[in-house]
């Protein structure tokens, strides 16, 4: 008999969970120093956390690092260095207004660096796009200093100082810094007789070695300059990402802040020496620790020696901004705003770019026809950068236009052969994976590319061709003609492109060394505002001529499949006036899982919830709200860790609006309840919770709130379910009253209408429906939510967002649409409230639609998945001990399950009992074949609810063995060990047991004396146990999960479950499942 360890008791397990979460701070000592060192890169303009394209605020942001900064300041007063590791001047409309056009001085980035004390700064490749007279202007006015070990002048002289040591306390921190080479040739005309940049290999030991002269006890390297591949040719100019050979000169750094390639690295160690790179636009600080101590050895008192450094990355897309920074820059602000706002004309419907990298669209065809009828040429490529902006249909703006064209590209043109034409279009038709079925590239594997940038994908216009992705790398372009003739490899083409593309940028170096037949320095943003202001009104057809598309349509399909989430169509005539996205019954599930049905492939997860979520906001151009029906937390051990504080940390930075309160939010008393409801940045309301005299509610239920948002006013109510007293603790809610909720939500209903344009019922209360095809419709479902619904008013409520039941539901109930997006983050339900304009008038339609986010649909959440990785590494090494092995996975299927079985032998082994009950409410979850780790049990027992043996008569054992098979479906609602039962399910609720049988071949006698094990939870009359609740008790001290984890290390390996049924039922014969 093989065991799985040595037996550990859960809450020992747990607490050591807790304490992982904690970080220990060490106290200072005699002759040791602390330097603090605060990172940013990649700024790119990002001053307040403000999206111009939208105008609308956004994560990140100089003035959210300013309230970090702030806290870091007040703790580490005389040890802090802040720096830069480049493009700070370059990247959004802000940068673009106060590059081109507004020249008042300070320059407003450069102002808000000052404000914020950095103290040294390396130029970024971005960063020369307005100019070396530009940059060199933005320096003189910094009260920071620049330096750079590898940019020259036109005399080789150096641009900037190659060092600077600043001094904290007895410390010198000596810094230097390098730029990509690559600016050579993306900004080659800014640079041409102006500047140099050389390989930073070569220029790196020499400026090293140079602070080691000047007595630097701390190196410091800023590198804008990243790790991997380079995307041009690198002959004459050195690689593009070379940061990683720091690790290899000599003298080494200490610490490298990484730039360039808008990655995060909390911390990495090559060689001894530390990479940290922030997130880009301000979305992370990178904070370094670094500890040093004299170095006796050194005489004349001792050099200062690093002798430990950590890394961390604090994120900042949901801290606050700073006041005091905002206040100083809103005159900048408000003048980008602006010039952003500035109108340029109309656009007809058709110009969105969702689909523009996996189909023909109307706006590259756009942005192609004005290059390629400016330069004159043949052909023309472009890139759609951002997926998400397009042009609206309506009136356009300087904004739109920054959007779909955030660089500062100049137009050029080049004379190519076909050979070079077609070497062109393959290099761009690398962005896809090759499809297979069954393979990496097809079902079941993401056919996107990601390693290849997508801004990197360009389309061509003017020839036609196919993408067959079918074919290996390489040969993947068909049909490629020109004017109805097939391109020869000798034919000669005039393109026009952006300039970084015509200097090899992306690897396009089939074109670096094509000649230049037009180039006249003009920015293609500006071609683009002028060509709007020329027509006034852009319309689709005078764009659009389809000229490729991704074969076979297999692949073409998986293509648009991982572009973004599905949406629910509207028509042209139609507007979206309001989106509400729904979701429900998280309990904890942080992570992906794979499902049954999901064919391997993972669903939800918080990181992948995020894109999802914002991708959806953002498709239909409205307004949107983001509302959850409850039960958040409990459920996982990586969110029970911490009593659902990760959970709350999660649902606050996807955005959630308002929530309803779940009968689990209960679990871990109302005291944490109300914690974790301060931590929340969103309100949660029931309108049912009352005392139990019903006059009075609890101050923290508040019963609605009001969401306002871009002019509309979104009244939210809440429900509990009125099963909470029955599927909670007793003693969680005690002087707590879950009332008819019907009657609760008219009661606030009159002002809840009053106050908003509309009412959504967000309800933890749902439906249950029968299997088959017909119950998300509702068709075949039945519940609490539809009794609420028939209660109310026809119509008296625009929507309700449901819960509890784990359900998908799509349906209209008195003339209220009800949707319930099931659970774990399986689903999310996405109702618009639709304008439609026809014949009759103008009149409002509700259309939902619920749709699976699958994780490899979107990019998953860079943040969030570094706190996960984060958290799951506190608790790893708990959840992943193994505890078992089962012969077949075990599933919750049929009328009565193996898995319930097992547990209840499991329970009855554990506290010695006559007879154990399970209620199938509380197993949340399926076990694998193979090994069972301490994570799986867990999933499905996560209520750590102790186990008590009840002493009780024979009458109140046949009640409760009744109130087993009492359900309306007639179908047993809970498992049972050491008896069987015989049932009638038509017979009246009560008395439908007929026979029952012991091992011994007894039956339940009334008046004899039993033992009965059951779950705390039930033995206070939890899930409708009522009877049991004044029966003589006795804590046998072990939670359900240990009791499962102790059957199961003990059973034969690999263990199989009980397989005969112990329900029977007479009037209805089966085989036995």
């Amino acid at each position: 008999m093989r065991r799985f360890g040595n037996f550990v008791p859960t809450m020992i397990l747990l607490s050591a969970i807790l304490l992982a979460f904690q970080n220990p701070t060490n106290a200072p000592q005699p002759d040791t120093a602390h330097i603090v060192i605060v990172a940013t890169t990649d700024v790119h303009g990002r001053v307040l956390g403000w999206d111009y394209v939208k105008d609308a605020a956004a994560p990140g942001g100089l003035s959210r690092a300013a309230t970090a900064l702030e806290t870091l300041r007040a703790r580490y007063p005389t040890n802090l260095v802040l720096v830069d590791a480049g493009d700070l001047l370059q990247g959004n409309p802000f940068a673009a207004y106060f590059g081109r056009y507004d020249k008042r001085q300070p320059q407003p980035i450069v102002d808000a660096l000052n404000a914020l004390q950095y103290d040294v700064v390396t130029p970024g490749n971005h960063d020369f796009d307005f100019g070396v007279d530009f940059l060199r202007g933005a320096a003189k006015q910094a009260t920071y200093r620049y330096v750079s070990a590898n940019v020259e002048d036109s005399t080789g002289a150096p641009f900037f100082p190659q060092t600077v040591v600043v001094a904290r306390g007895p410390v010198k921190v000596g810094i230097t810094g390098f730029t990509t080479p690559g600016v050579m040739l993306w900004d080659k005309a800014q640079l041409a007789g102006r500047a140099r940049v050389r390989r930073i290999a070569g220029a790196a030991p020499m400026a090293l070695a140079r602070l080691d002269g000047e007595g630097a006890d701390l190196k410091i390297v800023l590198i804008h300059s990243g790790f991997g591949e380079s995307t041009y040719d690198t002959t004459g100019v050195g690689p593009e990402n070379d940061a990683a050979v720091l690790a290899t000169v000599n003298p080494k750094p200490d610490v490298v802040i990484v730039g360039h390639t808008h990655r995060e690295i909390r911390d990495t160690v090559i060689n001894g020496v530390h990479f940290v790179q922030p997130k880009n636009w301000v979305q992370s600080l990178a904070v370094v620790h670094v500890s040093l101590s004299k170095d006796p050895a050194a005489g004349g008192g001792g050099r200062w020696r690093v002798t430990n450094v950590h890394a961390d990355l604090i994120p900042l897309a949901a801290m606050a901004e700073l006041t005091r920074f905002t206040r100083r820059i809103d005159a900048a602000h408000q003048a980008a705003r602006l010039w952003a706002g500035t109108p340029l004309g109309t656009a007809g419907p058709g110009f969105d770019a969702h689909y523009a990298r996996v189909q023909d669209t109307p706006l590259l065809d756009f942005i192609n026809d004005v290059q390629r009828r400016k330069a004159g040429a043949q052909l023309s490529a472009a890139a759609v950068f951002d997926v998400q902006p397009g042009l609206p249909e309506g009136e356009i703006h300087q904004r739109e236009l920054s959007g779909i064209y955030p660089y500062e590209n100049t137009l050029r043109a080049v004379k190519i052969s076909g050979q070079q034409l077609r070497d062109y279009l393959e290099q761009s038709a690398r962005y896809f994976r090759t499809y297979e079925p069954g393979g990496p590239g097809g079902p079941g594997g993401p056919i996107i590319n990601d390693s290849f940038p997508p801004y990197n994908y360009d389309v061509v216009s003017g020839v036609v061709y196919n993408i067959d992705l079918s074919r290996p790398v390489g040969q993947r372009i068909r049909g490629l003609a020109y004017e109805g003739k097939i391109v020869q490899p000798s034919d000669s083409f005039t393109l026009a492109l952006n300039s970084y593309r015509q200097s090899g940028g992306g690897g396009y170096t089939m074109v670096s060394s094509a000649r230049v037949v037009y180039d006249h320095g003009e920015d293609i943003r500006e071609l683009l505002v002028d060509e709007v202001r020329r027509v006034r009104t852009l319309q689709a057809a005078s764009y659009f001529h389809p000229s490729w598309a991704i074969i076979p349509d297999q692949a073409r399909a998986a293509a648009r499949a991982t572009v973004a989430p599905a949406v629910v169509a509207v028509s042209v005539p139609d507007s979206t006036v309001l989106r509400v996205l729904a979701l429900s019954d998280l309990h904890g599930q942080l992570e992906p899982r794979t499902w049954d049905w999901s064919g391997d492939r993972t669903v939800g997860g918080v990181a992948a919830l995020k894109p999802w979520l914002d991708s959806l906001s953002r498709a239909c151009g409205c307004t949107s709200v983001r509302l959850d029906a409850g039960d958040e937390m409990q459920g996982t051990a990586l969110s029970n860790a911490t009593f659902g504080r990760t959970t709350i940390d999660a649902l606050n930075t996807l955005g959630i609006d308002a929530a309803a309160i779940g009968n689990h939010e209960f679990d871990w008393s109302v005291d944490t309840m109300r914690a974790r409801f301060r931590e929340a940045k969103y309100p949660f309301v029931s309108a049912n919770i009352t005392n139990t005299a019903g006059d009075a509610r609890p101050e923290w239920a508040t019963p609605w709130t009001l969401i306002t948002k871009y002019g509309l006013r979104i009244a939210v109510i809440g429900l509990t379910t009125s099963e909470t007293p029955t599927s909670t603790a007793a003693r969680n809610i005690r002087g707590l009253a879950f009332g008819n909720g019907a009657q609760a939500i008219k009661r606030y209903l009159p002002a809840a209408r009053a106050a908003s344009d509309f009412v959504i019922l967000v309800a933890h209360a749902g439906a249950v429906c029968d299997s088959g095809a017909m119950a998300e419709t509702g068709a075949s479902c039945h519940g609490e939510i539809f009794d609420v619904a028939r209660q109310l008013d026809s119509g008296s409520v625009d929507l309700i967002v449901a819960g509890h039941t784990h359900q998908r539901i799509n349906t209209v109930v008195n003339g209220i649409p009800i949707v319930e997006a099931q659970s774990s983050g399986r689903s999310i339900g996405v109702v618009d409230f639709v304008r439609t304009r026809g014949v009759g008038g103008t009149r409002r339609n509700v259309r939902v639609q619920l749709v699976t986010p699958y994780a490899d649909q979107v990019r998953p959440d860079g943040a969030m998945t570094e706190t996960l990785d984060r958290q799951q590494q506190a608790v790893r090494a708990i959840t992943e001990r193994p505890v078992g092995r089962l012969k077949f996975p075990l599933k919750r299927e049929g009328d009565e399950y193996g898995l319930g079985r097992l547990i209840a032998d499991a329970q009855r082994s554990a506290g010695r009992g006559d007879v154990a009950i399970m209620n199938n409410g509380g197993i949340r979850s399926d076990l694998p074949a193979g090994t069972v780790t301490w994570g799986n049990a867990y999933q499905v027992q996560p209520f750590q609810n102790r186990l008590q043996r009840l002493t009780v008569k024979g009458a109140v054992l046949m009640d409760a063995l009744e109130h087993c098979v009492a359900g309306r479906d007639h179908l047993p609602d809970c498992h049972i060990a050491g008896v069987e039962v015989w049932y009638e399910g038509r017979k009246e609720p009560g008395k439908r047991i007929t026979r029952t049988r012991f091992p011994n071949g007894k039956s339940v006698e009334k008046d004899a004396t039993y033992t009965l094990v059951v779950s705390d939870f039930m033995a206070t009359g939890g899930s409708g146990f009522g009877m049991l609740s004044s029966s003589p008790r006795e804590d046998i001290d072990v939670v359900d999960l240990d009791a499962l984890i102790r059957y199961l290390g003990v059973l034969p390996a690999p263990a199989e479950a009980p397989v005969e049924e112990r329900f029977h039922r007479t009037d209805k014969p089966g085989p036995a499942r």
